[in-house]
């Protein structure tokens, strides 16, 4: 996720003439910020064996519906807030752009996903749950069950 906040914030500084540039920092912020996806899943089902080691009582169910509920209510917040910001900076439809709503659309691109990444990085340094303490909690979970 560094790696790709470096990314987005270099991009910020990319003319619009530079097109192998952008698209060589697309791909290559893609890539860092992709790979988190599949180790979300993997924290969510770390949380359902952490939730069973609590509570006695194994939730995936409403651990993986949580998940999707809040990514589905993210993407409508996401979707909304670019709209007001769109607006914020002046954007109109099928019209030439001001300056400003160039360079807001630019901030969209770059510096607003910069943030995003950097607040991952910040939420990820609190999370609990290292591979360490998971293999305990599995050996405990094993045993309870056993």
């Amino acid at each position: 996720m560094l790696l790709a906040t470096v990314g987005s914030i270099l991009f910020y500084w990319l003319d619009k003439s530079q097109v192998w540039e952008i698209f060589a920092l697309q791909v290559i912020i893609s890539i860092c910020a992709g790979a988190v996806f599949p180790l979300l899943w993997s924290m969510y089902a770390d949380c359902v064996d952490y939730s069973e080691l609590k509570t006695g009582n194994r939730a995936t169910g409403l651990i993986f519906s949580s998940s999707s509920m809040s990514q589905k209510l993210g993407w409508a917040l996401g979707t909304a807030v670019t709209g007001w910001l769109l607006a914020y900076f002046g954007f109109q439809a099928n019209q030439l752009q001001s300056e400003e709503t160039l360079s807001g659309i630019k901030m969209f691109l770059s510096l607003f996903p910069a943030i995003g990444t950097l607040l991952s990085i910040l939420f990820i340094s609190f999370y609990p749950l290292t591979e360490k303490r998971m293999q305990k909690i599995t050996a405990e979970l094993e045993e309870r069950r056993n």
